[in-house]
């Protein structure tokens, strides 16, 4: 009675706004999601073997069961033998237990069986999204994938759950069943046979209901997970704009479109469920009128037709499971469907076949007429490259700055030096090897960034300083934070390295939050530095009293720094200016400023 047939067309595009929308077709079938979690059952084989032996031991017993109740009735009572009865009843409580037990252990290792396979499962996706590129994560809505994560990967556990074990038994006790009362009645066995196309149809009629509702349901809480994850990130804007109820409003109107859609699924399941338990009734009744008509004509006993009941109504079992299950088979196909997606994204930034280790660095960086857009998953605009033929060398043990406009490309070079992005055309060499042939792990381990916007994960001040270097000692933390200027403010602090930063570091000031950055890009100790626009965010004070800091980080090492204020840049080796993604002018400060060509003018306009 499962409905391997059941699909879900789901499609599957990223846009650059953020949202799953619609590309490309496929079909997702209930084989196919029963495939793909069963599949990592069997890492779990020994407890699947072990379930499906006590499952078919529960079968025996439940259809030996109605066997006691038809000896009592046909045998034991005509000749009102009690110590019969009392030895049938004490075998029959007998079988009861040993099912008990057997139902016991079948529920447990079913359950420890389910959690591996979701673990496995979790573990698998997670790994498969953080790999993913940059522009994955530009293009999709934080909140949805965590519904992916969570919900949608525990809806797959119903697949595996002591419910659906006994389904499944239920369906060997079906042909087991339906075989015999075929054997005891061929006549009462054909009339309850016209029932079953009934229940059958009835399934495929509410099934694409039910599960449409679902769909869309899912789709609207994946849009209050965004809403929360937001507004949860947002709340100093949202304060400080007094937007409470507007952000309130957004809420209310995905969580009012959640509730109807669901709404909607339980309507048809309710009216789904009473019709099949009709179906279920009538096949009784017409048990009993054939099997009094049989029990008359004395071709069939008493206890035969109380058995035969019994017998149809583990018939019928299976499908009372189904419709019990309906629901959450649904809902499991709409979260399959939504796995699938996210899955079938393929990452694009990858090692080359013969890759190979960052070189002995010693030389220079070379980039030689890089060119990039953007991508635009959306494909209704006409991309514009954010850079065009650029070409410069970052010398080896050199500082080398990059200034130019908002929006000049500036950032757009960081992100293809560490190849966050591919290049369209051009090149990059790191002491002649083109950066493709480089291992990414291995190229993004020599090249530590310092960003204006410090990245801080929620834990201690260890936590955040050793990230990346977790293996790092106190020692050398110390050491660290002694040189990035933030040791006697670390050791102020109520519980030192242990005290706890707040999510995004909210604790800490900018200054500060900059510093740990700066300590934990000494511990990564890359020979490659990257400063992008670092003391962009600070005031004057603050730039001043981080700059020994910086002096630290970038002693003996190769580095290119990102500057709006150029009056961080004076004593650079080496500034390229950029103006709308092309080089216009390079040189050293006093060199530009001698020009008065474009840097003189960024210059002037900044001190005037």
């Amino acid at each position: 009675m499962l409905p391997f047939t059941a699909n879900l067309t789901i499609v599957n595009r990223l846009n650059i706004n953020g949202e799953m929308s619609y590309l490309q077709e496929q079909q997702v079938t209930t084989y196919q999601m029963f495939k793909y979690v069963f599949t990592k059952v069997l890492k779990n084989r020994w407890l699947l073997i072990g379930n499906v032996l006590i499952l078919a031991m529960m079968t025996v017993l439940q259809f030996i069961m109605p066997q006691f109740t038809q000896y009592i009735i046909d045998k034991v009572i005509p000749k009102a033998n009690f110590q019969e009865l009392f030895w049938t009843i004490g075998l029959m409580l007998l079988a009861a237990i040993v099912l008990g037990v057997f139902n016991y252990f079948s529920t447990y290792y079913m359950g420890v069986m389910s959690q591996n396979t979701i673990t496995d499962l979790r573990n698998e996706l997670y790994e498969r999204i953080i790999r993913q590129d940059t522009h994955f994560f530009e293009s999709s809505k934080t909140g949805d994938i965590m519904v992916r994560l969570t919900s949608d990967i525990n809806n797959l556990q119903s697949l595996i759950s002591p419910n659906m074990l006994s389904m499944i038994g239920s369906m060997f006790t079906f042909i087991g069943v339906y075989i015999f009362i075929f054997f005891v009645n061929w006549q009462m066995a054909l009339a309850v046979t016209i029932t079953l196309p009934l229940m059958f149809v009835i399934y495929r009629v509410f099934r694409t209901r039910i599960r449409q509702s679902f769909l869309k349901a899912r789709g609207a809480q994946a849009k209050m997970s965004n809403q929360m994850q937001n507004t949860l990130t947002q709340i100093e804007l949202i304060k400080s704009y007094t937007s409470e109820t507007q952000e309130s409003d957004k809420f209310a109107e995905f969580a009012n479109e959640n509730r109807d859609y669901t709404v909607s699924a339980t309507w048809n399941q309710a009216v789904f469920s009473p019709l099949i338990s009709f179906i279920n009734y009538l096949g009784t009744a017409i048990i009993l009128l054939l099997g009094a008509y049989f029990v008359i004509k004395k071709q069939l006993t008493v206890g035969g037709l109380v058995a035969y009941i019994s017998y149809v109504a583990m018939l019928q079992s299976p499908i009372q499971s189904f419709t019990r299950l309906l629901n959450q088979l649904q809902q499991s196909l709409v979260s399959y469907g939504r796995i699938v997606e996210i899955s079938q994204v393929q990452p694009t930034i990858l090692n080359a076949p013969n890759a190979v280790p960052f070189p002995d660095f010693h030389d220079r960086i070379s980039i030689q007429k890089a060119s990039f857009a953007y991508p635009d998953s959306s494909k209704t605009k006409t991309t514009v490259p954010a850079i065009k033929q650029v070409s410069f060398d970052i010398p080896y043990a050199q500082t080398t700055a990059l200034v130019g406009h908002s929006g000049s490309g500036k950032t757009t070079l960081t992100n293809l030096l560490d190849r966050l992005y591919d290049l369209d055309s051009g090149d990059i060499l790191y002491d002649g090897v083109p950066i493709k042939k480089i291992e990414l792990q291995s190229l993004r381990q020599h090249i530590a960034i310092v960003s204006q916007d410090v990245a801080m994960i929620d834990g201690t001040v260890r936590d955040n300083i050793r990230y990346g270097a977790p293996q790092a000692t106190d020692d050398r933390i110390w050491q660290v934070a002694q040189l990035a200027d933030i040791a006697d403010f670390i050791r102020n602090l109520p519980n030192g390295l242990e005290t706890q930063v707040g999510e995004r570091g909210m604790r800490l000031s900018g200054g500060q939050k900059q510093r740990i950055a700066i300590a934990r890009a000494l511990l990564k100790d890359s020979p490659i530095i990257i400063l992008d626009e670092a003391t962009a965010a600070l005031d004057n004070e603050s730039e001043k009293a981080i700059q020994h800091a910086l002096d630290n980080l970038l002693e003996q090492r190769t580095s290119l720094v990102i500057a709006h204020r150029l009056s961080t840049v004076h004593n650079a080796d080496n500034i390229i200016a950029l103006d709308d993604g092309q080089v216009v002018e390079t040189g050293t400060h006093q060199q530009l400023m001698a020009q008065h060509g474009y840097y003189r003018q960024l210059y002037d306009a900044q001190f005037k």
